[in-house]
């Protein structure tokens, strides 16, 4: 990636973390509609490497 190209994702970079904070959020709540007793930590690390598979997926694309 040209020196360009990095300066730009580094721009992006807090808002890419905000937005995966957010997709985590999200999906314990909807976990939590279905699961009352929801362990967030487990439910946390379960929806981490989901959305690793999912972005790896992606990527292969």
């Amino acid at each position: 990636m040209a020196d360009l190209e990095h300066v730009e994702i580094q721009r992006y970079r807090r808002e890419l973390e905000h937005d995966v904070r957010h997709l985590v959020k999200k999906y314990c709540r909807i976990m939590s509609w279905e699961v009352p007793e929801l362990d967030e930590a487990e439910a946390s690390k379960l929806i981490f490497q989901a959305l690793r598979a999912a972005l790896d997926e992606v990527e292969q694309e």
